[in-house]
């Protein structure tokens, strides 16, 4: 029997959307560089608000923008799932 807390300690397997934020914020959710920030861990309700932001325009950031307005809802949706459930750093 597994209890939601074992679930939550292992880390799902990163969906194939995770790719295209790997490059700056990896697959482990932690930037590469000062101005990239760590995603791991963060909030879901977080997570999708910017995201969404970002592909509406609402927020600015030429990559974020770019990556942003090509997700459909069920990868964002993925992405959130996967990155705030990966432990924080």
């Amino acid at each position: 029997m597994v209890y939601p807390l074992d679930a939550v300690a292992q880390s799902p397997a990163a969906p194939a959307v995770a790719a295209a934020c790997a490059p700056c914020h990896g697959l482990d959710g932690i930037g590469h560089d000062v101005e990239v920030p760590n995603i791991a861990g963060q909030h879901s309700i977080y997570l999708r608000e910017q995201l969404l932001a970002f592909k509406r325009g609402r927020r600015k950031h030429p990559e974020m923008y770019f990556v942003g307005r090509h997700l459909n809802d069920q990868e964002i949706d993925e992405l959130v799932l996967y990155f705030s459930t990966l432990p924080p750093r």
